[in-house]
């Protein structure tokens, strides 16, 4: 039987999985076998996300806390492992998205992208990548974007794409330092229909005095496969990553987009 998506045994720590893409990933990789610590920042929706892992057959956690915070991100960890014993995936999937010009952004709307998603990625992978090194196996994968690439930014996101590109740099660097035992990768969403997709909708409608269900539908149409991505598009790619199948591939940023940035003429 080949067993490439067979992850029965290995533990996986998932930020951001209370809702969306992280909820998304937390399921599939349950399916596939693998016992999930939950992380979110609010404890209900942590747990909620828990209990549909369960629901799955698979053993979850759910653990509350701000990857931004160093002292958090070492509770979130330490539980974990107090739980399991050890950790084999992390996907640092926890993000924030605000549709705003640079010259109307804030410190704090900086600070906030950079520190939930930059910094949130390197102080997790700083904590959980010396249990994988000592164990000579291990699978990162983190969230950048499909505007993490040149030519390629949107305009109105500039912290987001700020701490995306950080993301991928810090990506690449790791991958290098921890071979060859831990595979270090992000993939890259396009337009996938979450909650923190419909908020931008919505911002980008109010900015423009247009509908959000019409943003929406353009963003639709702008893509070579016509249809909006789902949680589960992106997690299918991460589970590929942290697979066998995968064994071979390290410092990548997969583009997961739909088509993006081409478009339909």
């Amino acid at each position: 039987m080949d067993t490439g998506m067979d992850f029965t045994g290995k533990i996986a720590l998932v930020t951001g999985a209370g809702r969306g893409i992280g909820k998304g990933v937390a399921l599939r990789l349950a399916r596939h076998g693998a016992d999930i610590i939950v992380n979110d920042l609010l404890a209900e929706t942590a747990e909620r996300t828990a209990q549909e892992v369960q629901a799955l057959g698979r053993q979850a956690y759910a653990v509350a806390g701000d990857v931004s915070s160093s002292r958090s991100v070492d509770a979130i960890v330490e539980k974990g492992l107090q739980r399991f014993g050890h950790i084999d995936i992390l996907v640092n999937n926890a993000g924030i998205s605000l549709y705003r010009p640079i010259l109307e952004c804030s410190e704090e709307d900086w600070d906030r992208h950079i520190d939930i998603m930059a910094k949130g990625t390197f102080l997790l992978m700083r904590k959980v990548a010396p249990g994988m090194i000592a164990r000579k196996w291990g699978r990162i994968v983190n969230l950048g974007s499909y505007v993490a690439q040149l030519n390629c930014v949107t305009k109105y996101f500039g912290p987001y794409c700020a701490a995306k590109f950080a993301i991928i740099g810090l990506t690449q660097v790791a991958a290098q330092e921890w071979a060859p035992y831990v595979t270090v990768n992000a993939v890259g969403p396009g337009d996938v229909e979450t909650e923190m997709m419909e908020l931008e909708w919505q911002q980008e409608g109010a900015k423009r005095n247009v509908p959000p269900a019409d943003v929406k539908e353009e963003y639709r149409k702008r893509l070579i496969l016509q249809r909006l991505e789902t949680p589960d598009d992106i997690a299918k790619a991460v589970a590929f990553l942290c697979s066998t199948y995968a064994d071979q591939v390290t410092g990548s940023h997969l583009i997961v987009s739909g088509g993006l940035p081409f478009t339909v003429k």
